[in-house]
């Protein structure tokens, strides 16, 4: 998923189950409970028996938003949970459900409060935000680094999970995103972006293959969700970059 996911469970019976990391997690699957998936995780997930659950779908650029007001900016990753406890958690969570179940007047401005809310309250209590610098791991070895970056070079047209990337060292997920940042200064995510991005660059430059083919060719399934990463990254879309550069 390259979205954060956000599930509230409002009535249900038995067990969530998931698989992180490679541990295979179980907790209760009722009413208050919340699941947490970050972006880039590629998990299993099993709910024993039928829930009413409410989804909400966090693009990282508005959790990314709020992080620059809360941490100055401050690179983090999600943290994966399985049926939370966290009352003010699934309070905003029923919010955002009825308002979107019955909308009342401004609905639009209220949802855009609700999920600020939700994003700070995602930060302060189920990010690595949350946890004293002093508790954080050490950074990759140089050797891993290259080991790591290699593969993401490798496979720039493939989707590619934070999980793998672990993998790849031998950690877990949580710690190899604390260890990756610690040891390079930005989240895996981002550094695989501009892998991408400045292999977009020396195509456009220096090819004649079509700017849709070029998306395809490092990581991009539509040409739109392309055209908005290189925009960001580079200030223009990938046409006129072409057309200025050759």
């Amino acid at each position: 998923m390259q979205d954060h996911v956000i599930a509230a469970v409002h009535s249900g019976k038995r067990n969530a189950i998931a698989l992180f990391d490679g541990k295979r997690v179980i907790a209760p699957n009722r009413c208050g409970g919340v699941h947490i998936v970050a972006r880039g995780h590629g998990g299993e997930w099993t709910i024993e028996e039928p829930a009413n659950v409410s989804n909400v779908f966090l693009g990282h650029d508005r959790l990314q938003g709020a992080a620059d007001l809360l941490a100055e900016g401050r690179a983090f990753e999600l943290v994966d949970r399985v049926s939370s406890t966290d009352p003010r958690l699934y309070s905003i969570m029923r919010i955002i459900r009825d308002e979107v179940a019955a909308p009342g007047p401004h609905g639009v401005m209220f949802l855009e409060h609700a999920l600020d809310l939700l994003c700070i309250v995602l930060l302060r209590g189920h990010s690595t935000l949350a946890y004293p610098f002093a508790q954080q791991h050490h950074g990759l070895a140089p050797w891993q680094v290259k080991r790591v970056t290699a593969y993401m070079r490798d496979r720039l047209g493939d989707e590619i999970t934070l999980q793998e990337l672990a993998n790849v060292v031998s950690q877990s997920r949580f710690h190899f995103c604390t260890a990756f940042r610690t040891a390079t200064g930005i989240a895996p995510y981002e550094y695989l972006t501009r892998l991408r991005m400045r292999t977009a660059c020396t195509l456009l430059r220096t090819t004649p293959i079509s700017i849709g083919d070029v998306g395809l060719a490092v990581g991009y399934n539509s040409l739109s969700a392309f055209s908005t990463a290189f925009r960001r990254y580079a200030g223009s879309s990938p046409r006129a970059y072409r057309n200025a550069t050759q």
